[in-house]
Parts: C-alpha cells; sequence; structure tokens
C-alpha cells in the first residue's frame, strides 16, 4: 500500500460525503466535551477536587468511542458512512475499553520522560515555597552557564525532546486500532515505518495551528532573547498578546474542521493494507 495512495483514498471520503464528515466530527466533539464536563468543578473553590473526575470520564468514554470511531471509518472505506450508529454502538464495550486502557498504557511508557520533566519543573516552581521571578530566572541563568537566554533554550530543548518521543509513540501507534477493529491487530506488524510517514502527513491537517503557533514564537522571541530587560527589571514592556490570542483563536477554529482527515490518512492505510 502506497502512502500517496493511502492520502488520496482519505480525502476521498473527506471531501466525498463533507455533511457526515463534519456530523461525525460533532459526535466525536461531543464525546470529548462530555468527558471533560467535570472540570467545571474549578470554577468552584471548595468543589475543585472533583475536577479529578475528569481522569476515569475520559478513561471510560474516550477510549472507548475511539475505537467506534475506528469502526465507522471503516465502513466509509467501504462504500458505508462516517455518520453511522457505530458511532455510539455499546456492543462489545468491555473489550473495546480493556483494549484502549491497554494502548493508554503504551502511550504512558513513552510519555513517561515528559510526565517526569514536567513534575521536574513543577517541584522546582512550587516545591520550595513561593518562588520569586527573580529566583526562577537565576536558577535557569545558572543551568544556562550562567546565560539566562542558554538555559531558557536548554530547557525548551529537553522538553521538546520529551513532546518528540511521546509524538513519535503516538504515531507509532496510530494505526492499531484500525486494525482492532478489522479482528486483526496483527496486520500493522512489519508496516509500522510507513504508518510513522502516514501520521506525519496527517499532520497537514494541523497546517493552520503550527502556523498559528510558529506566529507566537516568532511574535515572543524579542522577550526570550532579552528576558531580563522585559520580565527582571521591566525596563521594556511586554508586547500586547492579543495579536497572539487572535493567531491562536483563529490557527484552532480553522483546524478543527480538518480533525477527522488527520485520523482517516492512517485508517486509509490501514483499510489498503486489508485488501492487499
Amino acid at each position: 500500500m502506497k502512502i500517496s495512495a493511502a492520502v488520496k483514498d482519505a480525502f476521498r471520503v473527506y471531501a466525498g460525503h463533507f455533511g457526515s464528515t463534519l456530523k461525525f466530527l460533532v459526535v466525536e466533539g461531543c464525546m470529548t466535551l462530555a468527558a471533560l464536563t467535570p472540570l467545571l468543578f474549578l470554577t468552584n473553590e471548595k468543589l475543585k477536587l472533583f475536577a479529578l473526575l475528569a481522569i476515569p470520564f475520559w478513561l471510560l468514554l474516550v477510549l472507548w468511542a475511539r475505537v467506534n470511531a475506528a469502526a465507522a471509518m471503516r465502513d466509509a472505506f467501504s462504500e458505508g458512512s462516517l455518520f453511522t450508529y457505530r458511532l455510539i454502538e455499546p456492543g462489545s464495550y468491555g473489550k473495546k475499553l480493556a483494549y484502549g486502557l491497554k494502548r493508554g498504557l503504551m502511550l504512558l511508557l513513552w510519555g513517561a520522560p515528559m510526565l517526569i520533566a514536567l513534575f521536574i519543573a513543577w517541584k522546582n516552581y512550587y516545591g520550595y515555597g513561593d518562588t520569586d521571578v527573580f529566583t526562577l530566572m537565576r536558577n535557569i541563568k545558572s543551568f544556562g552557564g550562567n546565560d539566562v537566554v542558554t538555559g531558557i533554550l536548554y530547557l525548551a530543548l529537553i522538553f521538546l525532546g520529551t513532546v518528540l518521543l511521546l509524538a513519535f509513540g503516538c504515531a507509532f501507534h496510530s494505526g492499531d486500532r484500525h486494525a482492532f477493529v478489522r479482528d486483526n491487530p496483527k496486520l500493522v506488524r512489519g508496516h509500522h515505518g510507513k504508518i510513522i510517514l502516514c501520521w506525519l502527513c496527517s499532520l497537514m491537517a494541523l497546517i493552520p495551528l503550527i502556523a498559528a503557533i510558529a506566529y507566537a514564537v516568532i511574535y515572543l522571541l524579542p522577550v526570550v532573547n532579552d528576558v531580563t530587560a522585559y520580565v527582571m527589571t521591566k525596563e521594556k514592556p511586554l508586547p500586547s498578546m492579543k495579536p497572539v490570542i487572535i493567531a491562536l483563536a483563529a490557527g484552532a477554529v480553522l483546524t478543527i474542521p480538518l480533525l477527522p482527515l488527520r485520523s482517516l490518512i492512517p485508517a486509509a492505510f490501514v483499510n489498503g493494507l486489508g485488501k492487499e
């Protein structure tokens, strides 16, 4: 199965029945928002602890929904529809949940370095009482060999490395659920290289958001280059965040309709493997 053929097939399903694609997106969005409803407890100081319910809600609802979405995509490549009863099909719930938990644990291993990095950052900032900005900058400066910018660059590169490791794990396993709904988990064995390339191709759906993030980084780069004047001594006023917020909001809005395409490309590749 060629990657170009998978991309072409994914575009065919995505654009061929665009109404069904949008309905598919709405259902998946509702599932995700439903799982995150406990986060509303964060608006009440006394009930904040109940926001942790979002974790079991996510595990019990979203993992099952992702398997159902893979089944709907399988049908769409067989002249079916993305918007189908399969999206909410309760059958074999336990089997689907067990599969989702297993894959979630695998991704947790890939993401362990990032979680460790975030924990170390949290501990260094909050673990020793109220750390002020000057102490934080002094620690970063020391980490960067007596240079704040170098310290920030080192920390950014370390965190980026952990994010890329998790992204690689997501790419490696991106075809697994599509093989699972075909009752042939071994279908993707020996094809992970191409599946990773398909996952990279699927990032084209995130181009608006990636462009917005790139704009934000370039816009805020002067602050990073002269963090002492902007943050510590406040000799220079911080630039307005309004352009950054507008750019990120626009990038997110333009990206949302493209999200089904991102999942359809790996699905199309696995569908091609099944036919072969």
